[in-house]
């Protein structure tokens, strides 16, 4: 049996870091990001977990592979058994075995939520943190995500994905320093006020955390890249058209309600870098109880 990612251990590692004196605050370099990182007790990612984050990159993975890795865990079998099962997906007989389940879900889009659902369980939202409140943020910023891929013509899949990992970087903040969390929850800010605020006390953001722990899992190059300028994509020279999905996905999942009005306050630079159109995403806007839970 494949186990899951080992939960134990897991604590703030600014209690440790600070008693070692370690850590300064704000970290100033990617380089003592890294250690710092390195040094919070992330999860130990399992062998199923890894190997699910390795077939991410292969485009030689069959179902088969695919089957044969995610059977070793009766979880995640039960799991995507579910998603499949879903109405969603508008199945008109019952889905009961892994090979039918992939079928109807596509090989990419099993392994994003595979992956996602070893990473999403494998954290807990620390003090400060309200847990459906922050799950439902990550499910609508991802749904969001694969609506602006499909549209763009970018990899769906790896866009919902991308966008549901990044506030997890601000549980891996809350490992580094949980007071910065504990404030940023109490103020209540907007995303981008929230990004700017993480910077403000401990030097980077939680995409920019987010891509570390994901470069050290070995995420795919693109996901990492992704994940290191969502916050601010267009400042970057070498420009990243899945970051910038995540970062108009963000937006959206903050907003209240997503109509004509509001999508009017979008960064126009980065809805034309994607080759969108206001008007088209008033059109087709999608209802977030579309959005599928992916944790146990």
């Amino acid at each position: 049996m494949g186990r899951r990612m080992s939960l134990q251990g897991i604590r703030p590692c600014e209690q440790r870091a600070r008693r070692e004196n370690k850590v300064q605050l704000p970290i100033r370099t990617t380089q003592d990001l890294a250690q710092t990182v390195a040094g919070c007790d992330l999860p130990t990612m399992s062998g199923i977990a890894a190997q699910l984050v390795a077939t991410l990159s292969d485009e030689q993975a069959d179902l088969t592979d695919l089957r044969d890795l995610i059977a070793q865990d009766p979880v995640l079998t039960a799991a995507v058994l579910r998603w499949a099962n879903s109405p969603i997906y508008g199945t008109a007989r019952s889905v009961n075995t892994l090979e039918a389940a992939i079928s109807v879900l596509g090989l990419s889009r099993v392994r994003a939520r595979a992956v996602a659902f070893f990473i999403t369980n494998a954290f807990e939202p620390p003090l400060g943190v309200e847990r459906e409140v922050f799950w439902t943020s990550c499910m609508h910023s991802a749904g969001y995500a694969m609506w602006l891929a499909i549209a763009a013509g970018l990899n769906e899949s790896e866009a919902w994905l991308a966008a549901l990992m990044v506030r997890l970087g601000e549980l891996i903040i809350g490992r580094i320093d949980a007071p910065t969390v504990q404030a940023v929850e109490a103020a209540a800010l907007p995303v981008q006020q929230r990004w700017q605020m993480e910077r403000e006390r401990i030097g980077f953001d939680e995409g920019e955390v987010m891509a570390e722990a994901a470069r050290q899992w070995f995420f795919p190059d693109a996901l990492v890249d992704a994940l290191q300028k969502c916050s601010k994509p267009m400042t970057y020279m070498a420009f990243s058209p899945l970051g910038t999905v995540v970062h108009l996905a963000m937006l959206l999942a903050d907003m209240e309600t997503v109509d004509a009005q509001s999508l009017q306050t979008l960064p126009p630079e980065a809805v034309s870098a994607l080759g969108l159109y206001i008007d088209w995403m008033t059109l087709h806007i999608p209802e977030r109880s579309s959005f599928t839970e992916i944790r146990a």
